[in-house]
């Protein structure tokens, strides 16, 4: 039986391929409106065509977008907790959460036992917990429909 923490830290596990699918396509998204919409990037002078902003922050102001700078902050929240596990605990989850492998297919594949990997599945969803903790907010926007 999971507890709340590690159900929590599922949820966001098996919803972050969705999320970053969402942030990537608003991002086309709005590149399309700034290259359809006049604002070029190719019509902008490099070197900052006498602006006090640079090139690289101009280019920054199109993704002033509050929709994506949330969007941006849930993959980051999520993406770097992930990223902080050992690479066994990564590989475990990813097999388990976007793969839906069962726990004895994994332990099977990585040859590993299955209480070994329970061990690390546990270790690695208390690990998650506290980012996903800092993100829960825009996570529950983001699947109420509020970021998509």
């Amino acid at each position: 039986m999971s507890s709340y923490k590690h159900r929590m830290a599922e949820g966001a596990i098996k919803d972050f391929p969705k999320i970053k699918k969402d942030y990537d396509s608003y991002k086309l998204m709005l590149d399309a409106r700034a290259l359809a919409g006049g604002g070029c990037i190719f019509d902008e002078r490099v070197d900052g065509g006498g602006a006090s902003d640079s090139a690289g922050e101009r280019y920054m102001d199109r993704y002033n977008d509050p929709v994506l700078r949330k969007l941006q902050a849930l993959v980051e929240g999520i993406y770097l907790a992930f990223n902080s596990l050992t690479s066994t605990e990564r590989r475990i989850i990813a097999l388990r959460y976007w793969q839906n492998m069962e726990v004895p297919s994994i332990a099977r594949e990585l040859t590993f036992s299955e209480r070994h990997v329970y061990r690390a599945m546990n270790g690695a969803l208390c690990c998650l917990y506290r980012s996903v903790l800092e993100v829960q907010p825009l996570l529950e926007d983001w699947r109420v429909g509020r970021l998509k």
